[in-house]
């Protein structure tokens, strides 16, 4: 992870909308960064909130890569794991990252 990297964010956002698209971002960290992984309810309401506040899918993928630049944590392999996992918590493998 890089240290001290700031949540990539578009203009016009409301705090709240600026609130749910850093919570998505944390939830990205956190099946990266906690032991446990995160939990696939957690990380599913984040990411229905992301995408309602950036419903274009050029806008997500833009903020999305920006993330993966600054923070080295992969948020489209995230979503792809837990869309493709039965288990209520998903661990990310940083070493596979491959950033």
């Amino acid at each position: 992870m890089a240290e001290g990297y700031e949540y990539p964010l578009i203009d016009g956002l409301s705090v709240d909308e600026v609130i749910d698209v850093v919570a998505f971002f944390q939830s990205v960290e956190a099946a990266y960064e906690q032991a446990g992984g995160v939990e696939k309810t957690t990380f599913l309401a984040a990411y229905t909130k992301f995408r309602r506040i950036l419903p274009t899918q050029m806008e997500q993928k833009q903020l999305e890569k920006e993330f993966l630049k600054r923070s080295g944590y992969d948020a489209y392999a995230v979503i792809k794991a837990v869309q493709n996992s039965n288990a209520k918590k998903v661990r990310m493998d940083q070493s596979k990252n491959g950033r």
